[in-house]
């Protein structure tokens, strides 16, 4: 009898221990998003620009660089667009960087940026990428972050991509 009553009272306890549990169990937290509005446009820029390339290849440059202030480029965020061999080929809200082969460029931090986003869309295709670099209009390099996706368009191959400035 008396160990019926020890079973029967275990039970009850484990009974009102996992009921209490489930009653004052935190709410989970809510996942933070995955992406900022702003990053979520940018990519949708870029997707945009890459389908834009691989119709056109060269012939899209121009329509990148002419369109500073329209769908392209909205400074400080634009479309722009290396060759494989750091030429940049277009740069919607940057103009004085066309023509240029920015291969080396190094941000403060060291980093060999146009040489790791070719490197980063070899390796995956497309994504996101830190450095530091200046804000169109000033020099000064600050925190940037770009997506970048690699597009082969007429038979080339190109390093497209749009940035941010977080701050």
């Amino acid at each position: 009898m008396l160990k019926k009553f020890n079973v029967i009272a275990l039970t009850l306890v484990f009974s009102l221990t996992c009921l209490a549990s489930v009653a004052f169990a935190a709410k989970p937290a809510k996942a933070p998003a995955k992406y900022t509005a702003q990053e979520k446009e940018i990519k949708v820029l870029v997707a945009a620009a890459a389908k834009l390339i691989k119709a056109k290849g060269d012939a899209a440059m121009a329509e990148f660089n002419a369109n500073k202030d329209g769908r392209w480029g909205k400074a400080p965020t634009g479309i722009f667009v290396s060759g494989e061999k750091g030429l940049e080929l277009a740069n919607a809200v940057d103009p004085t960087v066309v023509g240029k082969n920015l291969w080396n460029y190094k941000d403060p931090d060291g980093k060999l940026v146009i040489q790791e986003e070719w490197k980063l869309v070899k390796a995956k295709g497309k994504g996101w990428y830190d450095c530091k670099w200046a804000k169109p209009g000033t020099d000064k390099p600050v925190a940037c972050r770009a997506y970048v996706q690699g597009v082969k368009g007429k038979g080339k191959h190109y390093l497209v991509g749009a940035a941010y400035y977080p701050e």
